[in-house]
């Protein structure tokens, strides 16, 4: 059997891989760099979203899956969608879980943004929860059905370039500045929401079984552990690994370090329409299609401690950008001059310290 993963290097890629050839699958990953293929694993270097890249791509080869890890206008989706879906006995569509609109408990039939959100503008808009609403009905209209609607919850991991999200900040800006020793400005009334974090590794694995199941064709699944809790128990199980400064600022605030977002719609999506509600995700369809259980899944307790102490092992040196710092500096009222001196060999002791906690080093 035969994958192709478009785009599948990061967090979740990875982890697929390796969960596919364990399962007798030869694997083929397009990569925008150059990659050592081996084994069962082999990288075909170019853009996926080059048409003549991806045309040669399709048009070599014979597969029994394709991933799609690529994030696509609705344009370019619609004209894609057909080579993909006639390549492949089944493609597998990586969609997200804040398609989803404030419900409860979420599963695969809660309202979506699209249809609910009250802001027209922002609905006809082209940010990231419409667009994947959107292309999720194209494969819904197609006219066959070998293709499958995965939606992760947000996942962590140490491996790679790491992924480790605080609200709604990645491991680039929050993660660089807890190991400069700098406050990281955090809205109270969002640490206080429900979030579903969940193990890279295992929704990897659920798309795996997800792709060897016939009856998963055509079907949706909402891709994430049962697990929920709070975003402040979060930078509890961070503070676990290393010191991690904040300092409390308005929500208005707060989107301020995102800029130009926040005129397009004069809020932030992401923050008002998923990071400032409760995300409990019903796993259960997923668990009934894969034969897994919820025990079968990382406890994020233990996980979430373990995965960023092996990730700062390996002395990462984290991507960031200074003008969002900048701003994030001033609306922490920090000194990233003086307190990055002073700091930086105390965090990195720590976190090698804990690091060893957990017999990582």
């Amino acid at each position: 059997m035969r994958a192709l993963l478009l785009g599948g290097t990061g967090a979740m890629g990875g982890y697929l891989q390796k969960g596919l050839v364990s399962l007798g699958w030869e694997v083929f990953v397009t990569s925008r760099s150059a990659r050592r293929s081996e084994g069962a694993i082999t990288y075909l270097q170019g853009n996926a979203k080059d048409p003549s890249f991806l045309d040669v791509v399709l048009k070599d080869s014979s597969y029994d899956a394709i991933v799609d890890f690529m994030t696509w206008t609705p344009d370019a989706f619609r004209r894609i969608l057909p080579s993909l879906l006639g390549s492949t006995g089944r493609y597998v569509f990586l969609s997200s879980y804040r398609v989803f609109a404030d419900f409860p408990v979420i599963n695969e039939s809660s309202p979506r943004l699209l249809e609910s959100c009250p802001d027209k503008k922002y609905r006809s808009g082209g940010e990231y929860a419409i667009i994947k609403a959107l292309e999720e009905d194209v494969l819904r209209g197609s006219p066959t059905n070998n293709w499958t609607i995965i939606r992760p919850a947000i996942t962590f991991s140490g491996g790679g370039v790491g992924r480790f999200q605080l609200g709604t900040y990645e491991c680039g800006l929050w993660l660089w500045r807890a190991m400069r020793g700098l406050p990281v400005p955090v809205v109270p009334e969002m640490m206080k929401k429900q979030c579903a974090l969940t193990w890279a590794k295992d929704v990897a694995w659920m798309i795996a079984l997800l792709i060897q199941n016939p009856d998963a064709a055509g079907e949706d699944f909402n891709a994430a552990t049962s697990q929920h809790q709070a975003w402040a128990d979060v930078l509890d199980l961070y503070r676990l690994v290393l010191p991690v400064e904040t300092r409390e600022v308005t929500l208005e605030l707060y989107e301020s370090h995102c800029g130009p977002a926040l005129k397009e719609y004069g809020y932030i999506p992401q923050v008002r329409y998923d990071r400032m509600v409760d995300r409990v995700l019903d796993n259960a369809k997923v668990l009934a299609y894969t034969g897994l259980c919820d025990g079968d899944l990382a406890d994020v307790r233990d996980a979430l401690p373990r995965e960023l102490s092996s990730f700062l092992a390996r002395d990462p040196r984290l991507s960031t950008a200074p003008a969002v710092q900048g701003r994030l500096d001033r609306i922490a009222r920090s000194s990233l001059r003086t307190r990055d001196a002073l700091n930086e060999f105390g965090i990195v002791g720590s976190a090698k310290y804990f690091a060893g906690k957990f017999g990582l080093v």
